[in-house]
């Protein structure tokens, strides 16, 4: 059996016939976040050949880095779609929707794939989910973007102590991938988080499940939209982890990794050896940029934004009292958080968002708020604000808006069951796991 990591979240797994069987997280073409996000090192069409024969395709969670739909196009329908069993599933629906083969897993419930290939999913509070992967040499342990808590890691290796005598493999985002670089005070930089932080959180990760292998994983991108293209030099790199690995039972491997499960064998794909087209890439942007440059939101799209801000103004007064203001392009809007009212032009408030007009046209028409924190172009002025850690709970609160969890109180109900009943993770014996049904 193999195991190798390509594009940004995806692992493949081949059975003992060298077939390829699972994939995951399927963002391998193009880019992401309003052409802010490229991948580092693109698959080959040899191995896109080879991507499109795997019998299931298991997607984490929404964000289009994970759930990349052109991806997914491209794939096709030979794959089996599999994902989480969230409060409020989307992804196995909307791919049956579509025509694909797709089903949702129930959660903390052993599925078989193949000849010795078993996985079990486990939803998480914050919409994303981790895989466990279990093998006959190996039990692979995928945590992609998820970030559980302490208590958890801790249960998961309480279980691996009883039930699994095999090689740990750890999979982990490592680099920031939110608003935590994105403060700007009186046009200073502001951070609530260094590289330092992400790398100690990766070596407590890898010692609480006593992993024998880490490979650095899901943060594989380059930003190339100029607006986006400061956040390059905040990212972990491998050098990085390199240095401040401080987890002595644990091997580092590098990014791209091939692991043999029977000989533990590893290789890698170096860098000066990446399939990535900087200039293919940048004329890509550019056009796109000029494409866009005339947006501009009408007044259907101030409606929208006002009734997404408004639904959360009871919190946002407290926290907001001044307000909130938008820089969109060359648009200036005031969102007064008592009134709940949205008006053009531009005041005194507590912080502001300077976003791009096509990316928040597109995230009040879709409901993907939450995505713009994660864009790397979003700015947040801290004006009257001077806690960076409230611009969070205001995201979060948009976020949760944008899964539907608190649009009513039948639907925060069933998150907030969800997130309780999974919360434990008590992992089950891997006696007779299930068939996926489709």
């Amino acid at each position: 059996m193999i195991l190798q990591t390509i594009g940004h979240a995806s692992i493949l797994l081949r059975n003992k016939k060298n077939e390829p069987v699972l994939l995951s997280d399927p963002w391998l073409l193009g880019s992401c976040y309003w052409r802010s996000w490229w991948l580092q090192n693109y698959p080959t069409a040899a191995e896109f050949d080879e991507l499109q024969k795997v019998k299931y395709c298991y997607v984490t969670h929404e964000h289009p880095d994970h759930y990349h739909l052109p991806s997914i196009r491209k794939l096709g329908k030979n794959p089996t779609y599999i994902s989480p069993g969230l409060p409020k599933e989307k992804i196995a629906s909307y791919l049956n929707s579509l025509q694909f083969k797709s089903a949702s897993l129930t959660p903390l419930t052993w599925y078989n794939l193949d000849d010795g290939i078993s996985v079990l999913s486990i939803p998480l509070y914050n919409d994303d989910s981790c895989l466990l992967i279990d093998t006959p040499q190996a039990f692979i342990v995928n945590l992609n973007d998820s970030k559980p808590t302490q208590a958890q890691l801790k249960k998961l290796r309480g279980y691996m102590n009883e039930a699994v005598n095999k090689k740990i493999i750890v999979l982990s985002s490592y680099s920031p991938a939110s608003i935590v670089n994105s403060f700007r005070k009186n046009s200073e930089y502001v951070s609530i988080k260094d590289k330092n932080d992400y790398i100690v959180y990766i070596n407590q990760l890898v010692s609480t499940l006593q992993a024998d292998y880490f490979i650095p994983f899901a943060s594989q991108v380059i930003f190339y939209r100029p607006d986006s293209a400061w956040a390059n030099q905040y990212k972990v790199t491998y050098d990085d982890m390199e240095k401040g690995w401080t987890a002595p039972k644990t091997k580092l491997l590098h990014p791209y990794s091939c692991i043999d499960l029977n000989t533990f064998d590893v290789t890698y794909v170096a860098p000066e050896n990446y399939n990535h087209n900087s200039a293919d890439i940048k004329e890509k942007v550019s056009n796109y940029l000029e494409s866009v440059a005339s947006v501009t939101l009408d007044e259907a799209d101030e409606k929208a934004l006002e009734k997404k801000l408004r639904h959360h103004r009871f919190i946002l007064a407290p926290l907001f009292p001044r307000g909130i203001g938008f820089h969109i392009d060359n648009q200036d809007y005031y969102f007064n958080t008592w009134k709940g009212r949205l008006t053009r032009g531009k005041q005194n408030s507590s912080f502001a968002l300077q976003v791009p007009a096509q990316a928040m046209k597109d995230a009040v028409t879709y409901g993907h708020f939450g995505d713009l924190g994660i864009t790397m172009f979003t700015l947040v002025i801290l004006n009257r604000s001077n806690n960076p850690k409230l611009i969070y709970i205001f995201f979060i609160l948009l976020t949760l808006h944008d899964y539907g969890h608190t649009v009513s109180f039948k639907n925060f109900y069933n998150w907030i069951k969800s997130a309780f009943k999974n919360y434990n993770w008590n992992i089950p014996p891997m006696t007779a796991p299930k068939p996926v049904l489709v």
